[in-house]
């Protein structure tokens, strides 16, 4: 194996290990005290995860030929960071947290250029779209930002990247064997 052939593998392993992490590390940051430090700490770590988890999808499907995707992952890297931003030792901010949905929207709208996922994870990425939106609307007119809404729109997001990342660790492991 050349350097070459092991950077291309060690992005598909990237992926879904940044990807599963990000969705442990936020599943046991919900079980912790609402606010406290380990909740924080545990949905950092998380983020930081989704982050390097979508910077390394955008190039993977740059090199597959996939630009407008790969372009979509840079504005998904942008929306955790946002995510991540919103977090800090004395708790969450929803003024910053509800700004992660207007790149987080185009992002998964551009997914669709994406041929590497089938039409159903395409059509599925925009739920977590429309349940940011909402908490958009719920913070903006004075309602809460935690709820449900919120909720179902990180697990949703985080299955949507770990099937993602699947599918990319199968694209990887098809174009291995069609090289060999």
């Amino acid at each position: 194996m050349n350097k070459n052939d092991f950077e291309y593998k060690s992005l598909a392993y990237i992926i879904l290990i940044g990807y599963s992490f990000n969705l442990l590390f936020s599943w046991i940051g919900f079980f912790c005290n609402p606010g406290s430090g380990s909740q924080i700490l545990h949905y950092q770590i998380g983020n930081a995860f989704a982050i390097s988890a979508s910077v390394m999808v955008g190039r993977y499907i740059g090199l597959r030929g996939q630009q407008v995707a790969a372009s979509a992952y840079i504005l998904l890297s942008i929306t955790h960071g946002i995510s991540l931003a919103a977090l800090s030792s004395s708790g969450i901010n929803p003024d910053r947290g509800v700004t992660m949905a207007m790149p987080m929207i185009p992002a998964l709208i551009f997914m669709f250029w994406c041929s590497l996922y089938p039409m159903w994870l395409r059509v599925l990425s925009l739920v977590p779209c429309l349940l940011f939106a909402l908490v958009y609307v719920n913070v903006k007119t004075g309602e809460s930002y935690f709820g449900w809404a919120l909720y179902s729109g990180y697990a949703t997001l985080q299955v949507i990247e770990l099937i993602w990342g699947v599918y990319i660790f199968i694209d990887w492991k098809r174009n291995i064997s069609v090289r060999t």
